[in-house]
């Protein structure tokens, strides 16, 4: 663990915390309350869609990656289904209902606080393509026609999708 995953104070009571080693690592712990925190990645959902020749992907109009692009997706609320929020993401960014399919893949990365995203293979069965939420643009492209891609899913699957291992 490093230092950036600190709580000084109990997200309980509000008491200063101190470090303790729990469940064999150090972590922040109240000796007021006795409450331990624990660092819970966020889980986020990414749709890999194709019309057979071409990958669907937003220009992102926020930051991260703002100007770059990504595959549709978004984090997954605390009562809500990945594949519902993978749907729901997919028509806030694109307009677009989908069918999810089967999961492509799992990524974890540890910036930021930690991510775990599910990666969806969907297909489209409704709605009209428009950029919506923050996404500047919306556009299908070509395997020889990446544009500059953003997050580490979004940049492993088109790849293993442009050389034909997806």
């Amino acid at each position: 663990m490093t230092d950036k995953y600190i709580a000084d104070y109990c997200p309980a009571c509000g008491s200063p915390t101190t470090q303790q080693i729990h469940d064999g690592r150090p972590r922040p712990v109240c000796p007021a309350c006795g409450h331990i925190v624990f660092f819970d990645p966020k889980v986020a959902v990414v749709n890999f869609v194709t019309d057979g020749e071409r990958v669907l992907l937003v220009q992102r109009g926020n930051d991260p990656g703002r100007g770059l692009w990504a595959m549709a997706g978004g984090y997954v609320e605390l009562d809500e289904h990945p594949e519902d929020a993978a749907r729901r993401e997919m028509r806030e960014e694109t307009g677009l209902e989908i069918e999810t399919g089967r999961v492509l893949d799992v990524f974890w990365h540890v910036k930021d606080g930690g991510v775990i995203t599910i990666a969806y293979e969907a297909r489209v069965t409704g709605g009209s393509l428009k950029p919506g939420d923050d996404a500047q643009t919306v556009a299908w492209f070509g395997p020889g026609q990446l544009p500059e891609l953003v997050f580490s899913s979004t940049i492993t699957l088109c790849q293993r999708w442009a050389s034909g291992a997806l």
